[in-house]
């Protein structure tokens, strides 16, 4: 749909210095793995907004880890395999649930205060969780103070350079490895190269590609389409979860009411005040969070609905002030309290189950490219992720990148940088003799990306079928024909092309998937196929092919 390289036919403003190591993203995964390479090497951090804005940020609810018992390991395992529904790859959800409590003493070791009742550290229950094991810090504030604690920490490391309001636009080969990254410096809008011999994407999710998101304008899928230009394997990615719990504020906004409430006792209910998860799964409002969609969305079809309602006023209402802070101040903004009102509520895209394809220490099938948080399929959600599994898997496959990369490192030669270095001055050469983007005619894409949006919302959201998703695809292919071929180097087009790479896989994948498993539901397919289906969609070059389950 797009070239190998989306910006040609330009000016390369500068080629930088050489460095061992780029990371793409300034959330959990992408900082706290800058800070474990930095200790052995120069490391550059580069993020198209400032460093704060990221994911991990407007995580709310916590960060699971079975630290107390009588919770173990064995027991997050088997909730994380069973939210999973058939295609948890059971290694990564070893090493995942295993390594969580060291990651958490890690993050206690940063300066990381989690909220603590009766001198222990507080735990609380969200959904498909058999224990309490969702730690927290500032009541519902958890990735807002890991965001401040990193970004604060990691700038007293001199090895780490950060690029602010850069965006990374292409992943630069040769011979079928890294070689470098081509960016664009947004403030002055003009085009670099940064040579390294390894890159970490750690961009995050692709909420934006939906009219109603829990995500920050930042989630286009950026990692996700440079990586599939490259070369790189996307695995899964049909599978996109929508948080349950969404509310629209006054003035139109939507703000996310963390799982942990309805952890904390919160119930849902349709018009009449039934509480329908009652009878449909055993955890009731704690079941995973595909089944409490899937059941959502069936009460407002029904009801003629376009929510349905979160009630805490049974709740005490001391807890709610500890727990919640950011939820009650929100909701008194908009005339509304916990303690007495019940909430309008209705699901909105929140997480991206799969993505890149990664091994167990991060790797794609491309030489020095790497991933790790929401960018990557890790294996470890499988279907549908488990309720705040997400920071900690930031965390631990970070983990896993920083040792890989740090052995080679140590092992490294000056030949092979000079090669890298010889590769990137021969390909600013030929980049600059593509197409000329000068005379293109002005198109607006601010017109054209809440069509998109309200299309995917609509073609390739909750509910899928044949019909919607084909129409989808001649929507992205007849939209990138005619408004993005070439793709002119400004930081809105270069979003809109990656929405539209992005959009096109998840709408081939859910195409392929001929059954409703987890997060993906299919109106003209809506049982779970085992024989057929309890496999992997790799999407790679314009091909697919299918991996079975680990």
């Amino acid at each position: 749909m797009f070239p190998r390289y989306l910006i040609n036919g330009c000016d390369i403003k500068k080629i930088h210095d050489f460095c061992d190591c780029i990371i793409i993203g300034s959330g959990i995964a992408g900082l706290s793995t800058a800070i474990r390479i930095s200790k052995y090497a120069k490391v550059k951090v580069l993020t198209k907004s400032n460093l704060s804005e990221s994911t991990t940020w407007y995580a709310q609810g916590g960060i699971a880890a079975a630290v107390k018992r009588p919770d173990w390991w064995k027991v997050h395992y088997a909730d994380t395999i069973e939210a999973g529904q058939g295609l948890c790859d059971s290694n990564a959800v070893e090493k995942l649930v295993k390594s969580a409590p060291r990651m958490i003493e890690d993050l206690v070791e940063l300066g990381i205060t989690f909220d603590i009742t009766g001198g222990e550290i507080s735990l609380t229950t969200e959904g498909g969780h058999t224990y309490p094991r969702v730690l927290h810090a500032g009541g519902d504030a958890t990735g807002e103070e890991i965001e401040k604690k990193l970004v604060k920490y990691s700038g007293t490391f001199s090895n780490i350079d950060f690029y602010s309001e850069h965006l990374a636009v292409d992943i630069i080969t040769d011979s079928g490895r890294v070689a470098g990254i081509i960016a664009l410096d947004i403030k002055n809008n003009s085009v670099h190269i940064h040579p390294c011999s390894n890159i970490v994407i750690a961009s995050g999710g692709i909420g934006q590609l939906y009219d109603v998101s829990t995500n920050p304008s930042i989630s286009t899928g950026d990692g996700i389409a440079m990586a599939y230009r490259a070369g790189a394997s996307i695995k899964d990615i049909e599978f996109i979860q929508f948080h349950p719990t969404v509310f629209k504020t006054n003035d139109g906004h939507l703000f996310l009411i963390t799982e942990a409430l309805r952890g904390e006792g919160a119930y849902l209910r349709d018009s009449s005040g039934r509480r329908f998860m009652v009878g449909r799964h055993p955890k009731a409002e704690l079941a995973p969070r595909d089944i409490v969609v899937r059941e959502m969305v069936r009460v407002m079809s029904e009801q003629h609905l376009h929510f349905i309602f979160l009630d805490a006023t049974h709740v005490p209402e001391k807890l709610l002030k500890v727990r919640f802070p950011n939820i009650i101040a929100k909701l008194k903004e908009n005339g509304l309290s916990l303690t007495t009102d019940l909430i309008k509520v209705f699901p909105a895209a929140h997480y991206l189950n799969g993505g890149i394809k990664t091994d167990l220490k991060g790797r794609t099938d491309i030489a020095g490219l790497y991933a790790c948080g929401e960018t990557a399929a890790t294996g470890a959600h499988g279907a549908n992720r488990l309720a705040s599994n997400s920071l900690i898997e930031g965390l631990v496959f970070g983990w896993e990148i920083s040792r890989d990369i740090i052995r080679k490192i140590k092992n490294k030669n000056k030949c092979s940088n000079d090669r890298i270095l010889a590769k990137i001055n021969e390909f600013a050469k030929s980049i600059g003799s593509g197409k000329s983007m000068e005379n293109l005619p002005p198109v607006n894409i601010s017109e054209l990306i809440p069509d998109f949006r309200k299309m995917m919302s609509t073609n390739v959201g909750i509910l899928r079928d044949e019909k919607s998703l084909v129409s989808a695809r001649e929507y992205i292919n007849n939209t990138a024909k005619k408004y993005l071929c070439p793709v002119p180097a400004n930081k809105e087009t270069i979003e809109f092309a990656n929405m539209l790479t992005v959009g096109s896989l998840i709408s081939k994948a859910a195409l392929l998937r001929t059954e409703s498993r987890g997060t993906h539901l299919r109106n003209d397919w809506p049982k779970k196929d085992d024989t057929s289906w309890k496999k992997h969609i790799i999407l790679k070059n314009d091909e697919s092919h299918f991996e079975p389950v680990e």
